[in-house]
């Protein structure tokens, strides 16, 4: 016997895993948790996910064929696929 739609188990919305938006960073994808972040944040959730960076690294977002560099209270509307770079400050490349 199958279950009818009323006898189905409601979907709990609350156990759905957390939206996240995939970024690159450095050439590597990022998840990060929330459409508007500051760049302190975008540092932050990178490092936790395991990239070789630090608060303390210059990050910079591509706008076309530029990079446009985002302190750490800028705020960044994130969006898929967005490109960051991020240099440690003794890095002169």
């Amino acid at each position: 016997m199958s279950a009818t739609p009323e006898q189905a188990a409601p979907v709990d919305q609350e156990r759905r895993p957390p939206h996240t938006i995939p970024v690159i960073i450095n050439n590597e994808t990022v998840q990060l948790p929330e459409r508007e972040m500051t760049g302190l944040e975008i540092k932050q959730a990178a490092a936790a996910q395991g990239l070789p960076i630090d608060t303390g690294f210059q990050l910079s977002v591509k706008h076309g064929q530029r990079y446009e560099v985002v302190g750490d209270t800028d705020a960044v509307r994130v969006h898929r696929n967005l490109e960051f770079l991020a240099v440690a400050p003794d890095d002169n490349s």
